[in-house]
C-alpha cells in the first residue's frame, strides 16, 4: 500500500488523523502490533508511539526512585520506564508493518540518543512532546534530520513555545504545532480552542493542529472546525488497563466514530456556493405553495 503523507493529505483538504498509542502496548510487541491493526482499520493516517533511552533521560537519582504508583511496572520509575520501552528493532518492524496497511508510523523521541536512534533507521516523521520542548539538545537532533517534525505546546509558555519554534524553523522539513493542554484527562473549560487562532497567526509558517486528552470526540470535530488540520488522540484497546494513558485514550469504537465524523464534517463544509440539489427538486414541486 501507499503511506499517505502528512503534506499530501492536507494538500487536498484532509485533516490528517494520528492515533497515539504512546506505550499503551505495556511494552509488549504483539500489543503495539494489534493497536496498530485496529488504528488502520479505523482510518487514521498515522500510529505514534514514544521512543526513550532511560539513563539518557534519567538522572541516576531519578532512575532508581521508588515508584510504587498503582500504574507502575517496576519498582524505581527507571525499572517502570525500562518495562514500557520498546527496542530500536522493535520500532522497526512496527514501522514496516505500518507501512504495509499503508498508514505511516512515527514517534517522539524524548531524548537525543533515541532521536538520532530513530533518523538513523528511518524514522519518516519525528513529534517534539509537550515535555521536550524546552529540551534544545533533542529538538535539534530532530531538527538536522530535516524529516516533518510535529511540536506539541501542552504545559508550555508563549515565550517556551516561540524559542522552540525558532528551533525547529532551522529546518526544511514540514512543521506542525499542536494546541495542547497537559492533563489527564482535560476538563472542557481547559482546552481553549480559540488559542489555535493566536498560533495560526503567529506562525504561518506551521501548519496548525490540536493534540487532545479529553473525553468524547465532540471536541476534535469543533477544532478541525476552527481549523486544526492535524488531529491527535491518544488511544487504547482497553481503558481499564493498567497505566497511566488509559483513562484518558479512546477505544475502538471511539476511534472509529472520531475518523468518521471529521471525514463527514468535511464533506458537509462544501464550497459555499448555494445551488439546489436534485434530491430537493421533487420536494420544491411537493411542498412549495407557489412554484
Amino acid at each position: 500500500m501507499v503511506v499517505d503523507d502528512l503534506s499530501s493529505c492536507i494538500d487536498r483538504g484532509q485533516t490528517f488523523i494520528i492515533a497515539e498509542i504512546g506505550q499503551n502496548h505495556q511494552g509488549e510487541l504483539e500489543n503495539a502490533r494489534k493497536l496498530i491493526k485496529v488504528a488502520s482499520d479505523s482510518g487514521v493516517n498515522a500510529i505514534k508511539s514514544q521512543k526513550r533511552n532511560t539513563r539518557t533521560l534519567l538522572s541516576e537519582e531519578e532512575y532508581d526512585r521508588p515508584y510504587d504508583s498503582p500504574n507502575s511496572f517496576g519498582p524505581t520509575y527507571g525499572q517502570h520506564r525500562d518495562a514500557l520501552e520498546l527496542s530500536v528493532d522493535e520500532h522497526v518492524e512496527l514501522m514496516e508493518y505500518a507501512d504495509s496497511l499503508g498508514v505511516t508510523y512515527f514517534v517522539s523521541p524524548w531524548d537525543p540518543v533515541s532521536a538520532k536512534q530513530m533518523i538513523d533507521v528511518g524514522i519518516p516523521m519525528l513529534k517534539i512532546a509537550s515535555a521536550s520542548i524546552t529540551d534544545e539538545e533533542t529538538v535539534k537532533v530532530m531538527v538536522a534530520s530535516e524529516l516533518p517534525i510535529i511540536m506539541s505546546t501542552g504545559m508550555s509558555d508563549e515565550e517556551e513555545i516561540e524559542k522552540c519554534a525558532n528551533w525547529v524553523r532551522e529546518s526544511s522539513g514540514t512543521k506542525v504545532m499542536m494546541h495542547c493542554t497537559s492533563t489527564y484527562p482535560s476538563d472542557f473549560d481547559q482546552l481553549n480552542l480559540s488559542y489555535m487562532r493566536v498560533l495560526s497567526e503567529n506562525y504561518p509558517d506551521f501548519i496548525i493542529g490540536f493534540s487532545g486528552h479529553h473525553r468524547g470526540i465532540a471536541i476534535d470535530v469543533g477544532a478541525v472546525a476552527m481549523g486544526a488540520n492535524v488531529i491527535e488522540r491518544h488511544f487504547t484497546l482497553d481503558r481499564s488497563l493498567r497505566g497511566s494513558d488509559h483513562a484518558a485514550s479512546l477505544e475502538v469504537p471511539g476511534l472509529q466514530k472520531l475518523v468518521r465524523d471529521i471525514r463527514a464534517f468535511e464533506m458537509a463544509i462544501g464550497d459555499g456556493i448555494k445551488v439546489v440539489y436534485e434530491g430537493e427538486v421533487p420536494m420544491r414541486k411537493k411542498l412549495r405553495r407557489v412554484q
